[in-house]
């Protein structure tokens, strides 16, 4: 090899001239000799010994002593063999003057392995292929659905970036982009029955934690201008499909057309279900649809829905209860009966500790129901009523009105900024009073804080009231549940930071409910790598270790790593992989990965 035209990257193994493992025969003062394999390596100018297996003592004057220090022999060289194939040294020779090639994927992550795993675990591979049987599709709707999560997982963008992606990865990725918008129909379509199947199997491979169940909701914008149209019957005028992207309470306060998501999550914070609505549907008219959905669909038996005080609602109330089901609903304070105020805000009754206190009472709530006829009819319902405060609450309360206050001075000094900022919260504490102080007429608009407003508001922080129909339970138990509402609010934020579910990048309704299909399989994926390890790692740092788990091709079939961590090797561990080694060949990484879609 001519030095001058290659440069030489030597991967460093053994020194294949030294000595290394060898049979260790060491004479004792009774005559018999201690046998041992090991291996023996010079470091600077001193010899070095490691044992690598004991094998105890021998008498010379046995009669199988030669045979038995052949084996030993044999078996010390067979040692020496596997040791040296694993450690040998690697030389490869790079033409110096040869360009990178633009078009290679010379970069590819193996961190995906501990996604597949779950996803194969899931069985989502084997319900895709069954699904797509016989529907003559030219391309492979399972691949194409496996790269948009693990897209959505480690590079999360649109559709499009998606499928540029797909030489990021070592699987088999023959399909076009036109195959995988043609692709979001079919798997809109799946959406029940793959969510069906992903929870048959999570309850296979554990017992699925439903005493509880948490309800929340979200929203999505897109950057549209108008709404979506509404479909009506041509003849009786009655709208017969909702338009999904229409403006509505925008959680972000964006004008934009929005898509509401309803989402339901198991005492362990894993997924259990999603349902889409148009951006202009109530929050409390969501849940009865996801609850009923559930209670079909996977035979939950009894359960106990926990929700947040937008769920709160006579119809809501009701289905829980008379349907034999139970609830645990946070209830606004300011907007509960006169009655029920002056007891939250009293100091009687109380079992108070450092920063915090909490009590309860037996109650009777009447709850008005919609019927058949659409009469609207009086129910009855025992409750119970906890209601607690805590320091923590109360600080953050006063920290968020501070703000709001600032917000507020600068509006009471500008007409023009408070009619644009009416819709916000911070408008709530400027007083418009419209009058003339000579004669009484319209003439003059004046702004100035309502401090009245803002006292009124002040009483209530740090405090909050639940509603439930678990009467028996006791009030610190019932906080405790209601407190897990935490994750659900944590998997919103995991959506919509570290797997970018926002803005939406396709229009049609399919389309839009096969991206949040995808959303919610990677979530679930995320979930339970998180439930693996006790919740111990953020979703964040999580996908950050195996998005940094990548290897660079060197040349033929080898490849080389760079990173690794404790972390990155727990994960690998955990979805059965091994990628702690600096140097690995094309049909060595393959191995690995098809260990984890064994799932």
């Amino acid at each position: 090899m001519n030095v001058y035209e290659y440069g030489i990257i030597v991967l460093v193994g053994p020194y294949r001239g030294s000595r290394h493992m060898h049979l260790k025969r060491s004479k004792r003062k009774d005559g018999r000799e201690y046998l041992s394999i090991v291996r023996t390596y010079r470091e600077g100018k001193r010899t070095l010994t490691n044992t690598h297996l004991s094998l105890g003592y021998l008498d010379p004057g046995s009669p199988d002593y030669g045979e038995r220090i052949s084996e030993y022999q044999a078996l010390a060289e067979a040692m020496e063999a596997a040791w040296q194939e694993e450690n040998a040294t690697l030389a490869l020779g790079f033409p110096r003057k040869k360009k990178v090639d633009k078009k290679a994927a010379n970069r590819r992550n193996v961190g995906y392995a501990a996604l597949s795993d779950k996803y194969h675990r899931l069985g989502i591979d084997r319900f895709l292929a069954a699904r797509a049987k016989g529907r003559g599709f030219e391309y492979n709707v399972n691949a194409i659905f496996r790269l948009l999560v693990y897209e959505r997982c480690l590079n999360p963008g649109s559709k499009s970036s998606d499928f540029d992606n797909r030489q990021w990865y070592f699987d088999a990725a023959d399909f076009t982009l036109k195959d995988v918008y043609r692709s979001l129909d079919f798997l809109a379509a799946q959406k029940d029955a793959m969510i069906a199947r992903m929870n048959r199997q999570i309850g296979e491979a554990r017992r699925r934690n439903t005493a509880e169940v948490y309800y929340d909701t979200t929203n999505y914008y897109f950057e549209i201008d108008e709404d979506d149209a509404d479909t009506a019957d041509a003849d009786t005028g009655k709208i017969i499909t909702e338009g999904l992207r229409k403006r509505g309470a925008s959680k972000e306060h964006r004008k934009s057309p929005i898509v509401s998501m309803g989402l339901m999550m198991d005492s362990d914070g894993l997924p259990i279900c999603y349902k889409l609505f148009p951006g202009n549907k109530n929050d409390s008219e969501t849940a009865l649809p996801v609850l009923k959905q559930i209670k079909e669909e996977y035979a939950l038996g009894r359960i106990v829905m926990v929700a947040d005080k937008g769920i709160n609602c006579s119809d809501n109330i009701a289905a829980c209860a008379l349907s034999g089901n139970g609830y645990v609903f946070s209830q606004s304070v300011r907007r509960s009966d006169r009655g029920l105020r002056e007891w939250v805000l009293s100091e009687e009754g109380y079992a108070a500790s450092e920063g915090f206190k909490c009590k309860s009472r037996q109650g009777h709530k009447t709850v008005y129901v919609t019927g058949e006829d659409g009469e609207a009819k009086e129910v009855g319902l025992d409750v119970k009523y906890v209601a607690f405060w805590s320091a923590d609450y109360d600080a953050r309360a006063k920290a968020q009105r501070a703000r709001i206050l600032e917000k507020s001075k600068k509006m009471a000094s500008s007409k023009a900024g408070y009619d644009h900022a009416r819709s916000h919260g911070a408008a709530r504490y400027v007083k418009e009073t419209v009058f003339d102080a000579a004669t009484g007429e319209v003439k003059k608009t004046l702004l100035e804080l309502d401090l009245e407003a803002v006292a009124e508001d002040e009483r209530y922080d740090g405090y909050y009231l639940i509603v439930t129909s678990e009467t028996e339970k006791p009030e610190g138990e019932i906080i405790d549940v209601y407190r897990g509402l935490w994750r659900i609010e944590e998997s919103f934020k995991v959506t919509k930071s570290e797997l970018g579910d926002r803005p939406v990048h396709v229009w049609t309704p399919e389309h839009i409910e096969a991206h949040f299909l995808v959303c919610y399989v990677a979530l679930v994926i995320v979930r339970l790598i998180q439930l693996d390890f006790g919740y111990r790692y953020s979703a964040g740092r999580i996908l950050g270790e195996l998005r940094a788990l990548q290897c660079s091709h060197l040349k033929d079939n080898v490849w080389h790593f760079d990173y690794r961590t404790d972390l990155s090797d727990e994960l690998c561990e955990n979805a059965g992989v091994t990628f702690n080694r600096e140097v690995m060949t094309l049909k060595e990484i393959k191995g690995e990965l098809a260990k984890a879609r064994k799932g």
